[in-house]
């Protein structure tokens, strides 16, 4: 196995960290294989073939794709920290900043059931989320949905009542339009 691991290695051109290492030597892992219904985790056959295909390393210099979820995103592992915190992002989105964590350590990951459940977003995603013009999108998906709403319990008010309650939605929303410039 330790000839395997430093084929490896030497095809990636990035070391194998030692807790990951020893765990490939320690499961025998050599053929990929599903370890829950979603999680592929790859052997020591596929690793580089899977990382090559991907360009993982040209794309995310220093990271080692270590399995999939079986529908198009990559779990990771940053060989060059300390910790094997392990990372998961679409194969099309290869960027630090793309990466949500799912555990801050790979071997308690792998004892715990290799879940999919994101312990961090990613930080593009928690900035695009944050963003003056989503917050802006955000608040006016909300005015819409009030009026939605209203139209939605129109049969159980007075006619008086939802009429004025429906202008003044509207009026919210032509105002926040005219402030914000409509989307």
């Amino acid at each position: 196995m330790d000839n395997i691991l430093s084929q490896i290695t030497t095809a990636l051109g990035i070391p194998l960290p030692g807790a990951y290492a020893r765990f490939l030597e320690t499961e025998q892992l050599r053929e990929s294989r599903l370890v829950t219904d979603l999680v592929n985790l790859y052997g020591t056959n596929d690793i580089v073939t899977r990382n090559q295909d991907y360009e993982v390393q040209r794309y995310l210099p220093g990271y080692l794709s270590i399995a999939d979820d079986s529908g198009g995103c990559g779990i990771f592992l940053n060989t060059t920290q300390p910790s094997l915190t392990v990372y998961i992002t679409g194969y099309g989105a290869l960027d630090p900043g793309c990466m949500d964590v799912l555990s801050d350590d790979f071997l308690q990951w792998a004892q715990q059931g290799y879940s999919l459940e994101v312990l961090r977003e990613a930080p593009a995603f928690i900035a695009a989320r944050q963003s003056p013009e989503n917050l802006l999108r955000n608040e006016r998906i909300k005015l819409h949905q009030a009026l939605s709403a209203l139209e939605a319990e129109k049969s159980r008010m007075d006619l008086k009542t939802y009429l004025l309650r429906k202008r003044q939605l509207q009026q919210e929303i032509q105002d926040f339009d005219a402030r914000n410039g409509k989307p």
